[in-house]
């Protein structure tokens, strides 16, 4: 009695140094553990095995060279001893299979030779996941004792735990991810925000004015007449305008290039590594695009003003004022918005350059 006692305080004290070794990932205390029932139970394959519909996955193992196993080998879930361990209540132990009348005439132990068998069913939300099994060709040497079965049941209560928090860990991930995303979309256009495309316009400026001989532009959009509309057709059809228009942006721009809706109705773009006539291509390509929808019976304009830059490297000592990021952006959407007030005030439907030539950035020489 005391010889099963130290065993089993020996057992719980391997197990508890496996559990807190969190830092060596889920890998490494699963290898671990399959190691100490190896060990525990003396036998020679361990295997921790997921179950999804009729297909059994090995997802860990330690197996000897005789037995080829390895993680993601599958098989039919009927055609293992695992298909009667999840139908069991608790622990199955078997040292003998072939005299045994629950798995002697199974398929498995026709196919495998497998003897000596203990297992336990892993459950996950009240949902059987797989299986926590150990065996061997051998006969088992002795009958199996009580601290074998508290061991294994010791390990998959473990498991379970362990399994349930990192699907908790993976669920508030992804949950993290989507109220990110939701932060930083307009649920109406699914473009990105004002305050996201501020963000990801600081990064793409940084990046911009250490560049030499480069030119960008910042376009302000706005759709003409946009109070009008919504007053005669409603609310919904000038949403179905935002929503339509915007898909018209997207499609008209690169990959690379930056949109996000600015506010009410006006848009706000920026485009990289392009001179003054690109610029110019994608106005018109906006423009028609808009006018192309046909939503309503009137003809739909906007107005653009537009904001283009180039780089070009000085000394040091001579840096312009527009060194910061934000100070740049702050000084880009006034000037894009001083064009677009000159386009607007110039008869609407049409594009404005805040400056004939670019607005010069400079840069470290």
């Amino acid at each position: 009695m005391h010889t099963e006692y130290s065993e089993s305080e020996n057992v719980i004290r391997r197990l508890h140094e496996i559990t807190q070794s969190y830092d060596k990932g889920f890998d490494f205390q699963m290898h671990a553990l399959i190691q100490l029932g190896l060990e525990r139970f003396n036998l020679d394959i361990g295997i921790l095995a997921q179950v999804e519909g009729d297909t059994y996955t090995i997802r860990h193992c330690i197996c000897p060279e005789y037995m080829p196993l390895m993680p993601g080998n599958a098989f039919e879930f009927g055609m293992t001893y695992c298909a009667v361990t999840c139908e069991s209540n608790g622990v199955v132990a078997i040292e003998h299979v072939g005299n045994s009348d629950i798995l002697g005439s199974h398929p498995a132990y026709r196919h495998f030779g497998l003897e000596s068998y203990i297992a336990i069913p892993i459950h996950v939300g009240g949902v059987t996941w797989g299986t926590l099994n150990f065996s061997s060709p051998a006969p088992y040497p002795r009958a199996f004792k009580a601290i074998d079965i508290d061991s294994l049941q010791l390990m998959a209560s473990w498991i379970e735990v362990e399994l349930v928090r990192r699907m908790q860990e993976n669920q508030l991930r992804e949950l993290n991810v989507k109220l990110k995303e939701m932060a930083s979309i307009d649920p109406l256009t699914q473009l990105m925000n004002r305050h996201a495309f501020i963000d990801k316009l600081s990064r793409y400026v940084d990046h911009f004015r250490r560049s030499k001989q480069q030119e960008a532009a910042l376009l302000l959009i706005d759709i003409d007449s946009f109070k009008g509309l919504n007053d005669t057709y409603g609310h919904l059809l000038g949403d179905k305008v935002l929503v339509e228009f915007a898909k018209v942006i997207t499609a008209n721009l690169r990959s690379y290039d930056v949109v996000a809706r600015y506010g009410g109705e006006e848009f706000v773009i920026w485009l990289v590594d392009t001179d003054r006539a690109g610029i110019e291509v994608v106005c018109d390509r906006l423009m028609s695009g808009l006018d192309n929808l046909a939503l309503v019976d009137e003809k739909l304009t906007a107005s653009i003003g537009i904001c283009h830059l180039q780089t070009r490297p000085v000394a040091e000592n001579a840096l312009s004022q527009f060194v910061k990021p934000a100070q740049m952006i702050d000084a880009m959407v006034a000037r894009a918005g001083q064009a677009l007030c000159q386009a607007k005030a110039n008869g609407r439907a049409r594009y404005a350059f805040c400056n004939a030539e670019p607005v010069y950035i400079d840069t470290l020489s």
